[in-house]
């Protein structure tokens, strides 16, 4: 089987607070925060809506259904957790079944409602904050959490796309690849299982990326490779290294990291030289390359990531609630993994084998990318 890269502890040189994330979805929380709120009028109805043990989909099928009005008409920011209780905003149109005639099952609340003009879409979403209670840690886990909850505030984190990304014992990949190479690839569900897979290589080849740029070096930048404005989606390539590494220093630029497809903003030079390694290690020919393009149109993603507000107190003598932020996308276990040290593919939290909690944007498996 061709197996996923597991990306090593960036932090391993502090003691972690060993433990797991809760198997109960209380112990593990996620609230959006919306990109900008409804502003009160419009052809589309606001839901605030609160879920526990829900998929997103499956939540705004019901929705759907108790609006009657058209799956294809309900809009979401993104993906959150089945096994956790989410807050998120759900658009339909304003021209359904009242809410207040909608009969919900268990695990599904309408929180707030309001209007607005637009349909909600992905990525229409500003961060998501996590509350996750971590059981069984170490005694002196409180200690070691709180330096490092100080280094990640300074430092952060890889943002590697996490081992959810990648299926059970992260078969996913093998049957990308086999998907990839295949030369039928229609069925049922053809449109979403291509996303999927084409997804799942991209994810693959960036957390390679970012594990050989780490190997090369964090305290300077590359020749040629992409890097992100602070506080903006503006990129450009480096082509003078003297004279952009007082901003590199200061936190003014973020490199990012190749998800390969014809859109992607093209490096140069050595770090083009590591990205075409990284696409040769994955064995992939030009001729799957271009039929990996129809598929994922590509982009750019930073190779790291600094949580927000990361606060971090003890419950109980075995069990910590740690809180933080992390913009749309990034992975909330890897934040929890640079705590715990738990095995890259081994269960967070006992009987959630199937589907564990996942990242920022509310993967419960795996969430197509662009």
């Amino acid at each position: 089987m061709f197996a996923p890269t597991e990306p090593p502890i960036f932090h391993a040189d502090l003691p972690g607070t060993d433990g797991r994330i809760g198997g109960d979805p209380e112990d593990f929380r996620v609230e959006e925060v919306p990109l900008y709120s409804p502003s009160g009028e419009g052809p589309h109805l606001y839901v605030r809506l609160q879920k526990r043990g829900w998929t997103t989909p499956d939540a705004t099928r019901f929705l759907a259904k108790a609006a009657d009005v058209s799956p294809r008409d309900v809009g979401y920011a993104g993906l959150k957790d089945k096994h956790a209780i989410t807050t998120q905003w759900v658009s339909l149109p304003a021209g359904g079944r009242p809410v207040d005639d909608w009969r919900l099952p268990d695990g599904l609340e309408v929180l707030e409602t309001s209007r607005h003009k637009n349909k909600l879409r992905t990525g229409h979403l500003l961060a998501n904050r996590f509350v996750i209670v971590l059981k069984d840690v170490a005694e002196d886990a409180l200690a070691n959490a709180q330096v490092l909850a100080e280094r990640l505030g300074k430092v952060g984190l890889p943002n590697y796309f996490g081992h959810q990304r990648f299926g059970y014992q992260g078969r996913n990949l093998d049957k990308a690849l086999a998907w990839l190479r295949a030369k039928d690839r229609r069925g049922p569900k053809g449109g979403f299982k291509n996303k999927l897979n084409a997804s799942v290589i991209q994810s693959e080849g960036f957390n390679r990326y970012v594990v050989a740029r780490i190997e090369r070096g964090l305290e300077s930048l590359l020749l040629g490779e992409v890097v992100r404005l602070d506080g903006s989606g503006s990129r450009f390539v480096v082509a003078d290294l003297d004279a952009e590494a007082e901003r590199y220093t200061s936190g003014d630029l973020h490199p990012q990291g190749p998800l390969h497809g014809p859109k992607m903003f093209p490096a140069a030079d050595r770090a083009l030289e590591l990205e075409n390694e990284i696409v040769a290690s994955l064995g992939l020919s030009e001729s799957e390359l271009s039929s990996l393009a129809k598929f994922a149109p590509g982009t750019r993603r930073d190779v790291m990531l600094r949580p927000e507000a990361l606060e971090i107190r003890a419950d109980h003598a075995t069990r910590l609630s740690v809180s933080f932020t992390l913009p749309p996308g990034s992975y909330a276990t890897q934040v929890v993994r640079e705590l715990t040290r738990a095995p890259w593919f081994v269960p967070f939290a006992a009987g959630a084998a199937a589907s564990p909690p996942a990242s920022s944007s509310g993967i419960a498996t795996s969430e197509p990318e662009s």
